[in-house]
């Protein structure tokens, strides 16, 4: 647990969101949707606001994004719908993942949507929502694939739950320390 700077509790806990098609009859989403996306959210002890400026002004988010041990090199950052992001993840063990990503949606400070892919396919939609909560921000990261198949893989293969765990613990850490 974590505190906001008033000193009032709040939750941090991680809620992944892959639930049983049956328990979702309330959500208008077809069934291909559910099998084909992976959700995280996290409540963070910040305004959405202060989020935004960590996830949209590249000066910080070469700093934080990504899982734990991969830094960040090459990036170029045009933000604007229709805009690039492209920038190479470069894991521990020096292997290279060149990343690109499209912008789709921009709206300030509570949605941002893009295509991302390497730059020869996109693997998935993203979209990143920021609601105010009590205790400060719900952050809920979607990703939409192509298909069950590739949602899986990255799933099985790539560790995508826990890599996007540590991926939004890191940006809790850096605004932590360099924001607030």
């Amino acid at each position: 647990m974590s505190s906001a700077a008033s000193g009032s509790p709040v939750w941090t806990a991680w809620k992944t969101t892959c639930i049983p098609w049956k328990k979702r009859k309330d959500q208008a989403m077809t069934t291909s949707e559910h099998e084909r996306e992976l959700v995280l959210q996290r409540e963070l002890p910040f305004t959405r606001e202060l989020i935004w400026k960590a996830m949209t002004v590249p000066e910080h988010v070469n700093r934080w994004w990504g899982p734990d041990g991969f830094s960040n090199e090459k990036v170029s950052m045009d933000f604007r719908v229709g805009g690039a992001w492209t920038f190479d993840m470069v894991a521990p063990d020096g292997t290279r993942y060149p990343n690109r990503s499209i912008f789709k949606e921009i709206t300030p400070p509570s949605k941002l949507v893009y295509d991302h892919g390497d730059g020869e396919r996109i693997w998935f939609e993203a979209s990143i929502t920021l609601q105010e909560t009590a205790g400060g921000t719900l952050l809920t990261m979607r990703q939409l694939y192509p298909n069950k198949e590739s949602r899986d893989e990255v799933v099985e293969k790539y560790g995508a739950i826990e890599g996007g765990k540590q991926h939004l613990a890191k940006l809790e850490a850096y605004l932590k320390a360099n924001l607030a």
